[in-house]
C-alpha cells in the first residue's frame, strides 16, 4: 500500500523542529541545551545497537571494543550541535549521515594508532597494508539492525495509538496473526470475531503501523519521492534480506 507523505520535508519533523529550536535560540541557553540534549538521547537510544553491528561487521571492530567505539563516536559527535546541524544540510539520510560518522571516527582512530605505532619505529607501509577496506558486511548488518529499531519504535507508537483510541484488543488480533502467525480462524474464536473483523482489525492496525513507520522516516530525513522505496526496504530487511 502506498504510503501518503503528510509532511513534505524534514522541518515538520521532531528532529527538524529541535534543529530548528537549537538555531533560533541563544547560545547554549537553556532552550537550546534542552534541544540539543532531546536530539542527542534519540540518537544514542535508535542508533546505538546499528552503529554496534555496524563495527562487528567491519574493518573498525580490530580498533576495539564496538560498545566503546560507539560510545566514543557519539560523545565526539553529540558534544554540541554543530555536527547534527551539518546533518540537516547533508542532504544525507540520518542513518547513512550517522554511518559515514561512524566510518570516519574509525578512520580517524587508525590514523592516530599508525602514527603512534610509526613513533615506535613499526614498519609504517606494513601498517598501511595491513588495513582492510571493506566494510559491506558491516554496512548489511548496520541496515538489517537499523531497520528492526525502527520497526520496533513503530509499533509501539501503533500500540500507543490503539490504547489511546481503544483499539487494544485490535492491536492483538494484528500481533496473533503477523507476529505469531495464527490464522483468523484461530483468532476469531479467541477474540470473539468473525473471520473478517479479524481481517478489518488487522488492515486497520497494519495503516497505523505503516504510517509510524513513515514518520520515523520522514524524521530521518527521507524525502517524500524516496519513501514508497525506502519502505519496501525496510520490509526487506526485516524479513532478512
Amino acid at each position: 500500500m502506498p504510503v501518503t507523505d503528510h509532511f513534505p520535508s524534514t522541518q515538520a519533523t521532531w528532529i527538524g523542529t529541535q534543529l530548528t529550536i537549537i538555531e533560533g535560540a541563544t547560545p547554549d541557553g537553556p532552550a537550546a541545551r534542552t534541544a540539543h540534549r532531546s536530539v542527542a538521547t534519540y540518537l544514542m537510544e535508535r542508533y546505538r545497537e546499528p552503529l554496534r553491528a555496524y563495527v562487528v561487521g567491519s574493518a573498525l571492530r580490530e580498533l576495539g571494543e564496538p560498545d566503546e567505539l560507539v560510545a566514543g563516536f557519539f560523545a565526539h559527535m553529540l558534544a554540541t550541535p554543530d555536527s547534527l546541524l551539518r546533518w540537516r544540510t547533508s542532504g544525507l539520510q540520518l542513518r547513512r549521515w550517522l554511518m559515514h560518522g561512524m566510518a570516519f571516527h574509525g578512520r580517524t582512530l587508525r590514523t592516530d594508532s599508525r602514527r603512534n605505532r610509526e613513533r615506535t619505529s613499526l614498519d609504517a607501509a606494513t601498517a598501511a597494508g595491513a588495513e582492510p577496506m571493506d566494510d559491506r558486511d558491516g554496512v548489511h548488518a548496520f541496515d538489517r539492525a537499523w531497520a528492526l529499531e525502527l520497526v520496533n519504535e513503530a509499533h509501539r507508537v501503533a500500540h500507543a495509538e490503539c490504547d489511546e483510541r481503544g483499539l487494544l484488543d485490535e492491536y492483538e488480533v494484528f500481533r496473533l496473526h503477523v507476529s505469531e502467525g495464527l490464522p483468523y480462524a484461530v483468532i476469531g474464536p479467541r477474540t470473539g470475531r468473525t473471520v473478517q473483523q479479524c481481517a478489518n482489525a488487522t488492515r486497520r492496525v497494519g495503516a497505523m503501523l505503516r504510517e509510524a513507520v513513515a514518520e520515523l522516516l520522514r524524521a530521518e530525513g527521507v524525502p517524500a519521492g524516496e519513501m514508497e522505496a525506502t519502505v519496501i526496504e525496510v520490509q526487506r530487511l526485516v524479513s532478512g534480506g
